[in-house]
């Protein structure tokens, strides 16, 4: 009880620290009037200064779930190591954030270990650090008041790992119609799922609520963290079966302090790249159709016609090869590219990088590698002319006439 008490005493002083550490940051960040000119360099801190703004409103209610005590390989002290949804550092520069975002590498060790007396890893950007934990503690904060602390494993006790009084507790609160993040409570088979490599093909399977959208809306989260260089909000896109579940999901990634990912059914974003207006059947209208016998009227035929299964059969697969098949055969031009006279490349060398240099990437990416490639022969034809104002003149007139050597219907833009 002693050892309880203390730990809450210590926990709860130290939420009071952090707690006015963001009230002092973000009294101090509002009071710099905002930037809404020209110059591209304060258009930069300014953009830096808000998303610094929303990481400590974000954080204000609930700063952090979890703590882990972690002393690596060749120093000498241990770390108190705290975990939130945001990370953000204190004002002075310090060896360690003051909390670590859950997306980060050494965060990773909160979700892997498990307990035991052996040494805990975790893969940094400089390679592998390995080290022993000392403390793995959860923490339960609601509308800044420290609730609930409870140590899942503690090196001095010598007491075995103890993690699901936690996780029968945040499982058992309160929740209401909508899907919550997971972050305090992800296993470590989901935060392998969760941290696996960017390229990697995943197959994720599950019974009916085990945890399928959770797992991969947390994945989403994490690329866009960890592959910020590289994997852009504005580039993806989340694909549900009905309306009904993407308002039953839409509150995750905006707790998680992702925005920006579009959510869809495949039918309305269809329905927007083709620019068509769509009307909604009436749900109970297709349900009575299908499930009610009504008097008179036996059950509907089931055959392969019927647009439900047409959409699932073989059918329409050897249908949408054939279509795939004719793209690839008229995506190139039908003669040589000429952009301007006396330059010329001839179809061989096209159609030699579209069927052989760029034949393991899919059709589009092939014609995008294409393209990129007759720019630059372009670039470098232009270097060779004597009278490079009067060729880029005539290069120009014929770039905003709109002509293409890789138009969908293949035909050539050449002379």
């Amino acid at each position: 009880m002693d050892s309880f008490q203390s730990a809450y005493q210590e926990e709860e002083q130290r939420l009071n620290e952090t707690i006015a550490e963001i009230d002092r940051q973000l009294e101090r960040l509002r009071s710099i009037p905002v930037y809404t000119g020209h110059d591209f360099t304060e258009q930069v801190l300014e953009a830096g200064r808000e998303e610094r703004r929303q990481a400590l409103i974000k954080g204000q209610p609930e700063p952090y779930f979890g703590r882990l005590d972690f002393q690596e390989n060749g120093k000498a002290d241990r770390t108190p190591l705290y975990i939130g949804k945001v990370g953000f550092d204190r004002e002075e520069a310090g060896e360690h954030p003051m909390v670590i975002d859950w997306r980060a590498p050494i965060a990773s060790l909160f979700y892997s270990f498990t307990g035991g007396a052996d040494p805990a890893s975790y893969e940094a950007p400089e390679g592998l650090v390995e080290g022993l934990v000392y403390l793995k503690r959860n923490v339960v904060i609601r509308k800044r008041i420290l609730e609930r602390v409870s140590d899942t494993y503690n090196r001095d006790s010598g007491g075995p790992a103890v993690s699901d009084e936690f996780l029968v507790y945040r499982l058992g609160e309160n929740k209401d119609n909508r899907l919550r993040d997971i972050v305090s409570t992800i296993q470590a088979e989901q935060d392998k799922i969760i941290r696996a490599a960017k390229n990697t093909a995943l197959i994720i399977q599950g019974v009916a609520g085990s945890g399928k959208t959770t797992v991969a809306l947390h994945r989403l989260a994490f690329l866009l963290y960890q592959y910020k260089e590289q994997v852009s909000a504005e580039k993806m896109i989340i694909f549900a079966p009905n309306h009904m579940f993407l308002d039953y999901i839409s509150d995750v990634l905006p707790e998680l302090g992702v925005g920006d990912i579009q959510q869809r059914t495949f039918a309305d974003w269809a329905a927007k790249k083709l620019d068509i207006s769509l009307t909604q059947n009436d749900a109970a209208e297709t349900l009575a159709y299908w499930f009610e016998n009504e008097p008179g009227r036996g059950t509907p035929d089931i055959h392969d016609d019927v647009s439900g299964r047409y959409k699932g059969s073989l059918r329409l697969m050897n249908v949408i090869t054939r279509c795939v098949g004719l793209l690839e055969q008229s995506a190139l031009p039908e003669g040589d590219f000429s952009p301007w006279d006396g330059a010329v490349l001839s179809r061989e060398t096209i159609a030699e990088w579209f069927n052989q240099e760029y034949k393991p990437y899919p059709l589009a990416k092939r014609k995008e590698r294409v393209l990129a490639r007759l720019h630059r022969w372009v670039e470098m034809e232009l270097k060779k002319v004597a009278v490079p104002g009067r060729v880029k003149g005539q290069k120009e007139k014929k770039r905003h006439s709109g002509k293409n050597p890789m138009r969908a219907n293949g035909r050539s833009s050449s002379r």
